[in-house]
């Protein structure tokens, strides 16, 4: 394989040159006060386009879909190629093309769901497909999709939105006679062929111990993480799907080692990709197991960390 050739300005850090920083979004250089209006702050975008001035490929690495990625990922000056919802999905927006997509099988996403509504019968479900968010009614009470006026302002539309329980808008009833994918157990003409992320939310215990239970009962079925700071909000995708997998693929794809990766993030979702880059930086908000992942810590993201840190990197002083 021919190693791709860099400018000579690549900044370095100990052991040889970056290549390619990997952030992910929330939390980590978008300030959680800002989520919905999807602004990330002046030093954070110069920081990033004077990275790729540099030569450095940047990635955004996120648990969102897709179609929320967008504007943020122009902002930043990288309007190609993301890893989005956990590392499931791999697209390039500049091309609008699917890379690489990793969907649930069909069976085990009804079969976890079954599982946490035995932990906690008030548990409710929501589910992602590059076309469209599945949510039962409990799950949209209190989020941003509850008022039309927040989803509008958020770049959610009505076609994005299919309500009603899962059972019902991922036509489990219909799983059985669908006709089978050769090689997989998802079925192809089946809705749940396209679910890439199930979402799951309680309001009976804390966001740590819900993750705890849900993976003693269910992880050796699906990957489970969560994001969300202060929601019990769990995220689960396929075995072996994380942001570590999703960015090692995109890696190698343009012919980069793993040593010569920046990483940043902030919360139990990014503990794989801190752990697997040459190097990494959790902000300073992060959560505390984020923070133990990475190689080292960086300022909040509400003080710019991740820029502050791109900003030394750039000027030699890492």
């Amino acid at each position: 394989m021919t190693e791709l050739s860099f400018p000579a300005s690549v900044p370095t850090l100990t052991g040889g040159p970056v290549h390619l920083i990997a952030s992910d979004i929330d939390g980590t250089i978008l300030s959680y006060t800002h989520t919905h209006s999807g602004t990330v702050s002046m030093r954070t975008v110069e920081a990033f386009q004077a990275a790729q001035s540099a030569g450095v490929r940047v990635v955004l690495v996120t648990g969102r879909p897709v179609r929320w990625l967008k504007h943020i990922s122009q902002t930043l000056g990288a309007p190609g190629t993301v890893i989005a919802s956990n590392g499931a999905v791999i697209y390039d927006l500049a091309a609008d093309r699917l890379i690489h997509e990793s969907a649930l099988d069909a069976e085990a996403l009804f079969s976890v769901k079954d599982m946490i509504s035995q932990i906690d019968p008030r548990a409710s479900f929501a589910a992602e497909t590059l076309q469209h968010l599945h949510m039962e009614e409990p799950f949209i009470a209190g989020s941003l999709f509850f008022e039309a006026d927040r989803r509008r302002a958020a770049g959610v539309t009505e076609e994005d939105l299919r309500l009603g329980p899962l059972d019902e808008t991922l036509e489990r009833d219909g799983l059985s006679n669908a006709a089978q994918t050769p090689g997989s157990d998802v079925t192809s003409a089946h809705v749940t062929d396209r679910v890439v992320k199930l979402l799951c939310k309680t309001d009976t215990m804390a966001p740590d111990e819900f993750l705890g239970r849900v993976q003693g009962m269910v992880g050796d079925l699906l990957t489970v993480t969560h994001s969300a700071p202060g929601v019990s909000l769990l995220e689960l995708s396929a075995p072996g799907v994380n942001k570590a997998a999703g960015l090692a693929r995109y890696a190698a794809s343009q012919q980069i080692d793993q040593e010569r990766v920046v990483a940043f993030g902030d919360m139990p979702n990014d503990i794989e990709m801190l752990r697997w880059a040459g190097t990494s930086w959790a902000v300073g908000s992060a959560h505390p197991e984020a923070r133990s992942a990475a190689n080292h810590t960086a300022a909040s993201c509400d003080e710019d960390g991740v820029a502050q840190v791109i900003e030394k990197l750039l000027a030699g002083e890492l």
